[in-house]
């Protein structure tokens, strides 16, 4: 009984391991292929952005969007349960601001759905997700846009976060450990035609598949859950090296153990409750892009 476990395990733990190598593998033939200015006028576009407790640095961020936005495109920012000045320091940058006070229903999710059901009295064609600690790279969003327009499909930009020149080696290594899990793990999956996940800034959704999603939730990773719903949809996210978003991890060693076993705890509960759907589901379907 004790040997049956043991290669269970074994086989069990073999399987990322696998997956790992043949995604940094193919990540090694990536070539640049970033997506053209189209000669048709760009997709409207609204850039949302949830914003908690951020008033110190989301003037930054709204900057670097405004510097990417065309005419008729829109940046809301929605000032979630707030205690300081976010709102008005938002206004202030030029952003469109909304602000939403709700002591029972917390979290990232039900904040986007707030801002999701501010923007549907006019919606935009595309709607861009971004984190209020973080910012465009040169050209990201009209990357997003322009791939998730020929694509008809959700897509995720290249989201690097970075630590400070003098940071520890444990950072460092958390820091490397990022690139493998948002850099390397998708573009080997670009390489081999499938999808990945949803990394919770940097989003591109085409307005037309909002209506069929579930995002007013309580989940702490709410964007695993909302790319198992889009793949689930026959959407599955498209990464798009070429958009990159960038930010950096918290300061000091609480503020990094706090975020870590955030991103581990609801990775983990999420994967017990719907790997075994997304299994039955890919396997009904006989899709691969599903199963991946």
């Amino acid at each position: 009984m004790l040997s049956w476990l043991l290669l269970s395990t074994a086989i069990l733990l073999a399987i990322p391991v696998f997956m790992l190598l043949v995604q940094v593998l193919a990540a090694f033939w990536y070539r640049e292929n970033l997506v053209k200015e189209a000669l048709t006028a760009r997709p409207s576009v609204a850039v949302l952005v949830p914003a908690h407790n951020v008033s110190g640095g989301v003037a930054n961020t709204i900057e670097h969007v405004l510097a990417q936005l065309g005419e008729g495109d829109r940046l809301l920012v929605v000032a979630d349960n707030c205690t300081d000045d976010t709102a008005e320091r938002a206004r202030a940058a030029g952003a469109e601001v909304v602000e939403r006070q709700d002591g029972e229903r917390r979290g990232k999710g039900y904040a986007l759905d707030f801002g999701l059901s501010h923007l549907a009295a006019s919606p935009p064609d595309i709607i861009v997700i971004l984190d209020a600690d973080c910012e465009f790279g040169n050209g990201a969003l009209e990357h997003l846009v322009r791939a998730s327009e020929l694509t008809g499909r959700p897509v995720q930009a290249l989201y690097l976060m970075h630590t400070p020149e003098d940071a520890p080696v444990k950072s460092r290594i958390a820091e490397f450990a990022w690139i493998m899990k948002s850099h390397a793990r998708p573009l080997g999956a670009h390489q081999l035609g499938m999808p990945c996940q949803f990394m919770g800034t940097g989003m591109a959704i085409p307005w037309r598949l909002v209506p069929a999603l579930n995002i007013a939730t309580g989940n702490i990773v709410e964007d695993v859950q909302l790319g198992i719903d889009l793949a689930l949809l026959g959407k599955p996210v498209l990464f798009e090296p070429g958009a990159v978003v960038s930010s950096r991890f918290p300061s000091g060693e609480d503020g990094m153990a706090i975020q870590r076993t955030r991103w581990e705890h609801g990775h983990l509960a999420t994967s017990l409750k719907e790997s075994p759907r997304i299994i039955a589901q890919a396997v009904i379907r006989r899709d691969s892009r599903l199963l991946w």
